[in-house]
């Protein structure tokens, strides 16, 4: 696997680990702690040029402590600096506890270079659509106006935007709106990076990039009226973040055996 030229500070992005406190267990037809495994395996190489890392939610599956402390300790061993979002099967307190503090953390926001990422909490207990309750919406507007860099980066498990799969589209972000509306207004932002529909895409909103990057789990099957997955192999996002506030990305798959 050749690692792209670096082209500003590195963020690597994982999603959808679905990992359960049996590293045997099986979801949607894969062994979640298997790929997450080979996926951990490839970044090895991009390391050295990483200066932190992302996870955008789906932490785990079962929302136990045990699965989250696993996912913990090996995200610990990359040593390097990185954020947790959850999403809709994470178990918000046991996520809390577990990433309190530390290099990696739920904490809101990380400084990359010049740029600031700023996390949100889609999560809706008992519910598959995410939605950005008041408090975080709040707490998005306080963490922009402390920026100290001059652009920014949003992660939130759910896209705020369609990514042309109907089935999933239909379990998105609800009332997207506020979000929307703030990204318009703030030119600062310039990419949302989101997990959830297990594969990836992209698309822009006037000048702010709309990402979403495949699970180390299970993919989904993109365009599918229904659900569907997809044989294809795990992956992870790279993001190179320029000094002028353009990212250079692309996706990498890890083949499996």
């Amino acid at each position: 696997m050749s690692v792209a030229p670096l082209n500003g500070p590195r963020l690597l992005q994982i999603t959808d680990t679905h990992l359960y406190a049996d590293p045997d267990a099986v979801h949607a037809g894969v062994v979640p702690e298997r790929r997450f495994r080979a996926v951990l395996a490839a970044l090895s190489p991009w390391l050295a040029d990483a200066q932190a890392i992302l996870h955008s939610g789906d932490l785990v599956h079962d929302g136990t402590l045990a699965a989250y402390q696993r996912l913990h300790s090996a995200l610990g061993a990359l040593e390097r600096p990185g954020r947790v979002i959850p999403g809709n099967h994470d178990d918000r307190e046991a996520l809390g506890s577990v990433f309190a503090s530390g290099p990696i953390s739920a904490a809101r926001t990380l400084v990359v270079g010049d740029w600031t990422l700023i996390g949100l909490d889609s999560l809706q207990p008992g519910r598959v659509t995410g939605a950005l309750a008041d408090d975080e919406l709040v707490a998005l507007d306080a963490a922009l106006a402390a920026m100290t860099t001059p652009w920014c980066l949003i992660a939130v498990h759910h896209p705020p935007v369609p990514v042309g799969t109907p089935w999933l589209d239909a379990l998105g972000l609800e009332q997207p709106e506020p979000l929307l509306q703030r990204i318009d207004a703030d030119p600062r932002i310039r990419a949302v990076l989101s997990g959830h529909v297990h594969t990836a895409s992209s698309a822009r909103r006037h000048g702010c990039r709309m990402l979403t990057t495949p699970a180390t789990a299970a993919q989904f099957l993109a365009g599918a009226e229904r659900f569907t997955t997809d044989p294809g192999a795990p992956g992870f996002r790279w993001l190179d973040l320029r000094a002028d506030g353009g990212i250079d990305t692309s996706v990498v798959r890890v083949p499996m055996d």
